[in-house]
C-alpha cells in the first residue's frame, strides 16, 4: 500500500534536548493559564515543532514528494491552530512572539544551516521556546508582566540546564581541559542568575517560592559535583525526572 506520509520515526525530530526545549514552557503555560486559547496555541507551536525535519530536508535539495506533504501538513497545522488562537484570545498574543522573533530566527537559520550547536545557538533556542509560555499566557489573558516573568525563568532553567549538560557530555567526550573549563564558566554564571532572579521575583511572594529558589541551589551544587561516568540512557531518565520536579515547583511559585 503506498504511503501518504514518510515514516513517524522520520518525522520526529532526534534531539532529546529539543523536546524539553518544547515541552517545559508548553504544560508550564498551560498549567498555569488553562485555556482554549493556550491550547490552541500549545497545538500550533507542536505542529511547527514537527515541520522543522521535512522543511530541513526540503530545503537540503532532497525531492521527497512524502517530506513535502508532511511539511504541508504540519505547515498547515500550524496556521489552522494559529488562527483559531487568534479567533479565541485576540491578537494579544503576538506580543511575546514578536519579542522572541529575532531567538526563533536565529535558532532556526542555525538548525537548517546544519551549524555547530554552540552555547550561543541553544541558549537562543531555549529563549525562542520560553516565549511560548509567555504567549500561551497572554493569549489566556494574564498581564504581560507575569508572562514576561514565566519566560525569564523559563530560559534560565533551560539554560542552567543546557550548560551542565553540555559539561557532562564534555567530560564523557574526553575534551581538552581547557575547553572543560571554559564549558564550566558558564555553569556558573546561569545558575547564579537562576538563583539570584528566583530570590529576587520569587522567594519574596510566598512559600512555594522559597521552595523553589532552595531547589535553584540544589540543582547548582548537582552542577558543582565532580563528573563521574554514567550511562545515556540513566543520565536522560535523571534529568527528565529532574526536569518534571522543576516544573511542578515553577508551576507552584509562579501561581
Amino acid at each position: 500500500m503506498s504511503r501518504s506520509l514518510p515514516p513517524i520515526r522520520t518525522l520526529l525530530p532526534a534531539e532529546h534536548g529539543s523536546w524539553f526545549m518544547l515541552g517545559f514552557p508548553l504544560v508550564l503555560g498551560l498549567l498555569l493559564r488553562p485555556g482554549w486559547g493556550g491550547l490552541c496555541l500549545g497545538l500550533a507551536a507542536l505542529a511547527f515543532f514537527l515541520a522543522r525535519p521535512p522543511l530541513r530536508r526540503v530545503l537540503s535539495g532532497q525531492r521527497d514528494a512524502l517530506q513535502l506533504r508532511a511539511l504541508l501538513l504540519f505547515a498547515g497545522l500550524a496556521a489552522a491552530f494559529g488562527a483559531l488562537t487568534f479567533l479565541i484570545s485576540g491578537p494579544r498574543f503576538l506580543i511575546p512572539l514578536i519579542c522572541v522573533a529575532p531567538l526563533v530566527v536565529l535558532a532556526l537559520r542555525a538548525d537548517l544551516d546544519r551549524a555547530v550547536r554552540s552555547l550561543t545557538v541553544e541558549l537562543a533556542a531555549q529563549g525562542a521556546f520560553a516565549g511560548l509560555a509567555a504567549a500561551i499566557l497572554a493569549a489566556d489573558g494574564a498581564p504581560l508582566l507575569e508572562a514576561g516573568r514565566a519566560w525569564l525563568l523559563a530560559t534560565l532553567v533551560g539554560g542552567a540546564n543546557l550548560a551542565h549538560v553540555r559539561r557532562l557530555l564534555g567530560h564523557a567526550h574526553k575534551l581538552a581541559t581547557e575547553e572543560l573549563d571554559r564549558r564550566r564558566i558558564p555553569v556558573h554564571v546561569l545558575h547564579l542568575l537562576l538563583i539570584g532572579t528566583s530570590a529576587l521575583l520569587l522567594a519574596p511572594r510566598n512559600l512555594a517560592g522559597m521552595i523553589w529558589t532552595g531547589w535553584t541551589l540544589l540543582l547548582y551544587l548537582r552542577a558543582l559535583a565532580p563528573y563521574r561516568p554514567i550511562p545515556a540512557r540513566t543520565l536522560g531518565w535523571r534529568e527528565g525526572g529532574l526536569s518534571v520536579l522543576g516544573l511542578l515547583l515553577l508551576w507552584r511559585a509562579l501561581l
